[in-house]
């Protein structure tokens, strides 16, 4: 039976915490669970109409959040605007508080006490403020992402911060190698050296650390091409330089509409008459799993005649557990 769309006026355009709108009387936990409220995080709710407004998910931080606490991890890299959770999924609660404060150890999913250095902001160069809530630094958070993932992940982390404009490869070296005491730094360093901040999806990088793992050159990364009259022709994903030139150019989901595509061919005719047949060569997300990986790296060293390749390792590529997934 479908559920009651019940809307009481006070909870329309505010966020607020299931349990007590139950216990207020304003909601049975019957009518939560109708499609006019969405659970931003554990039972934090809002109105289908506020949830997804940049204020109401604020709210929706700030309830979850208590005091002392630190936001941190990829509750913080939302907060930054660098992740978002899937479509669907509300977004993870991931907090902790200093190792010298008093009171509970932690708040979230699997956070330890965080070693902080001068964790007062506005002073600190691991915690800050960041419309009104206490938050790790864009350095910080990105440092304990890349820590808690293998190569290629901890490299999908840092591509996404340098993008972003949050921090530069340079600050983030220097904010690393000033911590390489730290359990993880030495992967985390080297994940800093493989970055870009020209990569736009976490798929472009994962394609890209491919050939990178596999020995190919550092591919360039969403270098506009020009014809000979230096009008703009296209922006390929990754150029990839051997013997010979190869454009590469990854496939997310929006890849499949139809007017995407037709968009794609153009572009495509584009770079063949610009280049004189330089190959576009095309992936996706299904080619960059440990079955494919081999032939993309065949394939694209066909294309551009290169021959220095080493083997991948798998445990590069492992993925963290879906509860944390980027």
């Amino acid at each position: 039976m479908r559920l009651a769309a019940h809307c009481p006026p006070e909870l329309a355009r505010t966020t607020f915490r299931g349990t007590e709108a139950v216990s207020a009387g304003l909601l049975t936990p019957d009518q939560l669970r109708s499609s006019v409220w969405v659970c931003l995080m554990p039972d934090v709710y809002a109105h289908r109409d506020h949830a997804w407004t940049h204020a109401g998910r604020l709210e929706a931080l700030r309830l979850a959040s208590g005091p002392g606490e630190v936001v941190c991890g990829r509750t913080a890299a939302w907060l930054y605007r660098v992740w978002r959770p899937r479509p669907g999924e509300s977004v993870p609660v991931e907090m902790s508080r200093p190792k010298r404060a008093q009171g509970r150890a932690v708040v979230g999913q699997s956070r330890r006490r965080l070693t902080l250095r001068d964790p007062d902001p506005p002073m600190s160069e691991d915690v800050t403020t960041f419309d009104g809530i206490t938050v790790t630094t864009p350095a910080r958070t990105c440092l304990d992402l890349m820590r808690e993932r293998r190569l290629v992940e901890a490299v999908v982390v840092a591509d996404a911060f340098l993008y972003a404009g949050l921090i530069d490869r340079t600050e983030l070296a220097i904010f690393c190698e000033n911590r390489y005491r730290w359990p993880g730094i030495r992967q985390a360093r080297l994940a800093v050296s493989l970055s870009s901040a020209f990569a736009r999806s976490p798929g472009e990088t994962r394609l890209r650390m491919v050939l990178v793992l596999a020995g190919f050159e550092q591919p360039l990364v969403n270098v506009p091409v020009v014809d000979a009259s230096g009008a703009h022709v296209a922006t390929p994903d990754l150029q990839v330089r051997g013997r010979r030139w190869a454009w590469l150019e990854y496939d997310g989901a929006y890849h499949d509409t139809a007017d995407q595509h037709a968009a794609d061919v153009r572009r495509e005719n584009r770079l063949a008459v610009a280049s004189g047949g330089v190959p576009v060569l095309r992936y996706d997300k299904g080619h960059l799993t440990s079955a494919r990986r081999g032939a993309v790296v065949a394939e694209v060293a066909r294309a551009t005649g290169w021959s220095r390749l080493s083997d991948l390792q798998p445990v590069d590529f492992a993925l963290p557990p879906r509860a944390h997934a980027w």
